[in-house]
């Protein structure tokens, strides 16, 4: 599986190490409000920095991990469900109830 991890702060450094010791697993590219941490741990773990747009856009990636900061959760929840991407997701979603079920309802295109 091809994932890309968002967030590259504190928690995104952790899944990044879990995502890299994973054999099944391949780190494809890390995406960062702040460039310099999404380079430095591409760097680190042989990936690619990426935006968060061309990490939706790219059809080679499967899977998306979401471990930025909580008030971009359920915005990049939706977005990578609508590109048909796997999502995974630190909690919480949103800080609201109701924009919380939202996100977690989230549908791909082909509405599975």
């Amino acid at each position: 599986m091809k994932l890309a991890l968002i967030g590259a702060g504190r928690i995104g450094k952790v899944h990044a190490q879990a995502i890299y010791s994973h054999p099944n697993v391949t780190l494809v590219a890390v995406a960062d409000f702040h460039q310099p941490a999404a380079e430095a741990l591409a760097e680190q773990y042989a990936s690619r920095a990426a935006s968060v747009d061309e990490i939706f856009a790219d059809d080679e990636i499967d899977a998306v991990l979401i471990a930025s900061s909580t008030p971009t959760h359920a915005e990049y929840l939706e977005r990578a469900a609508r590109a048909g991407k796997a999502v995974l997701c630190e909690k919480p979603i949103a800080l609201d109830l109701a924009r919380t079920r939202d996100g977690a309802h989230a549908r791909c295109p082909t509405g599975t």
